[in-house]
């Protein structure tokens, strides 16, 4: 029987790396990029499903996580190889899309040049999550060329609209693929620490317009300035934020120094220096804790927001308006104790030689849609340093992108034998985990050839 780690190539991974990189997919636009892999993919022996799901019926989902950037559509692509005898379902998945480069004059190269210098590849994307997909592809490749005598299935998805509340899951949810258990690569390994995350916090955002009243500088106090009265609101997002996080119980977010943050990320408002600031609009960043659903946070900042205005002359009078533009899918955890945790971290030590630390992250990411929604436990374990995304001269390690396709290989092996039944999330284990539980039994996509 071929050894299929044997299968995975260095120098195949860092080719395709460096060709998915130079392709700039910006949340939005990730159509380009999703053919690229939807290529390689038809040249496997797999059956392929590669659609684009509209914006428009997304919107119409009662899940629908809401989004900021303008879409007419979600393009995902999905892949999966069949073992010659029953089995779990085993999802390797990961997101396509990224971050808008910023400021060019940071980067030492261009954003989307992929240019290596020693054992570093560079490029907006390299780290969050092009390097872990383009591991996960290697190791589903590896059981498409490495003969079907195994049980159950593999599937590999790439899927758009992760930074932007995660849209792609919902829609590869939406086209009725699922699972028994999901690795999701996104950055976890660099240095000599590698994790593995089990539970994460979750994300969503809020705008919020504050009405002030203009009047001319010099006869400021004639006037109300909105910017005045947003600082009282974000006084109260700050008081909010801190007691979210001091009754935070769970030791391993209990690690982090800000496990649920709130960000005030843009604020607009006024039209003249000499003019008192008759209006404002701000984009708020609200973290979402492991024991909350989306629908309780929002209620929680909403709240906030309402004491702060009622003892308050003008704002009692001039209540602000908050819209909720996104949501993603909010936290989510898998028990430490399950399977799926237990075939990673075994897996990551016999290929790093280093039993990977397990841990919980401050960050919102799909592995929420696939816990939540579709009730498949998840786990989070790629290359890469979650302190290089969304920054300048982001990279990741070659290395580290060929060692994790191999890990996701050993696991994936392991999960394989697994029995479907100890795989399954169960509500009593995790009363939060699972917000749809009529999705939570396995059922796969009947697919189609590409």
């Amino acid at each position: 029987m071929v050894r299929r780690t044997s299968l995975i190539d260095a120098d195949h991974i860092r080719d395709r790396l460096v060709s998915l990189i130079r392709i700039p997919s910006v949340t939005g636009e990730e159509d380009a990029a999703v053919a690229q892999v939807a290529n390689w993919l038809q040249q496997l022996d797999a059956e392929i499903d590669y659609w684009n799901d509209g914006i428009a019926s997304l919107q119409r989902d009662p899940r629908y996580p809401g989004h900021e950037v303008e879409r007419a559509w979600a393009p995902v692509v999905v892949a999966v190889i069949r073992g010659e005898q029953p089995g779990p379902t085993v999802l390797l998945t990961g997101h396509i899309d990224v971050v808008p480069p910023g400021d060019y004059s940071l980067w030492q190269d261009e954003p989307f040049s992929g240019v290596m210098r020693g054992d570093r590849i560079y490029g907006c994307g390299a780290a969050d999550m092009k390097s872990g997909l383009v591991a996960a592809m290697a190791a589903f490749e590896s059981f498409a060329e490495g003969g079907r005598n195994f049980p159950g299935r593999i599937i590999f998805a790439a899927v758009p609209a992760e930074e932007d509340s995660g849209l792609g899951t919902l829609a590869a949810i939406r086209g009725n693929w699922r699972a028994d258990a999901c690795i999701l690569p996104e950055p976890t390994v660099s240095g000599g620490h590698p994790e593995l995350v089990v539970a994460h916090a979750g994300a969503m955002s809020f705008r919020v317009r504050v009405t002030g009243k203009a009047a001319h500088a010099s006869k400021r106090l004639q006037g109300e300035s909105a910017l005045d009265h947003f600082i009282t609101l974000y006084e109260a997002m700050r008081a909010d934020e801190q007691a979210l996080n001091a009754r935070e119980t769970d030791p391993l977010m209990k690690v982090h120094r800000l496990p649920y943050a709130t960000n005030v990320g843009i604020i607009k408002g006024g039209i003249w220096s000499s003019s008192v600031m008759d209006s404002l609009e701000a984009m708020v960043r609200v973290g979402v804790a492991l024991d909350e659903t989306v629908d309780e946070a929002e209620a929680r900042f909403r709240h906030t927001v309402q004491e702060a205005v009622k003892d308050d002359p003008w704002l009692s009078r001039n209540p602000p308006q908050i819209t909720r533009l996104a949501s993603g899918f909010g936290s989510a955890r898998t028990p430490e104790d399950h399977p799926l945790v237990g075939a990673v971290a075994e897996a990551a030590e016999e290929e790093f030689r280093r039993e990977p630390v397990i841990s919980a992250a401050p960050y919102g990411c799909d592995m929420s849609g696939w816990v939540r929604l579709a009730g498949v436990p998840t786990v989070i374990y790629g290359p890469g340093d979650i302190d290089q995304a969304h920054g300048p001269n982001e990279s990741v390690s070659l290395e580290a992108t060929y060692k994790v396709a191999r890990t996701l290989v050993r696991a994936t092996e392991r999960l394989l034998e697994s029995d479907v039944d100890a795989l399954r999330l169960h509500r009593d284990a995790d009363p939060g985990a699972v917000e749809n539980p009529a999705l939570a039994s396995t059922t796969t996509h009947t697919g189609r050839r590409g």
